[in-house]
């Protein structure tokens, strides 16, 4: 679609006299909002991040388990932290939480 800039006065016209059929979109009403999650492709936002060598202490039956699945036990470790600290950090939408809803009751 061309920049608004290069529209001609008769084609922004026609565009605002257009007749567009709203019928099958819903009411963005407060109600429907709430109910309305975020989500977020986070494979468009892969960021390959420095790996930094350190020393951790973990339960060794942790480490067994993690171990046990073969090749790549520490990279899969990283992974299941990753997965938690996304999980914390990621922005709440929609509803809130009905437990935290109940809290602030009594």
């Amino acid at each position: 679609m061309a920049d608004r800039e290069d529209w001609t006065e008769k084609e922004i016209e026609e565009f605002k006299t257009r007749g567009i059929d709203f019928s099958d979109i819903p009411e963005l009403t407060p109600e429907y909002i709430a109910t309305l999650h975020r989500v977020v492709p986070r494979d468009h936002y892969k960021v390959v991040p420095v790996k930094k060598a350190i020393s951790i202490k973990l339960d060794a039956d942790v480490l067994e388990y993690f171990k046990s699945k073969g090749k790549g036990y520490q990279t899969r470790i990283n992974k299941v932290l990753r997965q938690e600290m996304l999980r914390e950090t990621a922005p709440v939408y929609g509803k809130e939480n009905k437990s935290s809803n109940t809290n602030e009751d009594s």
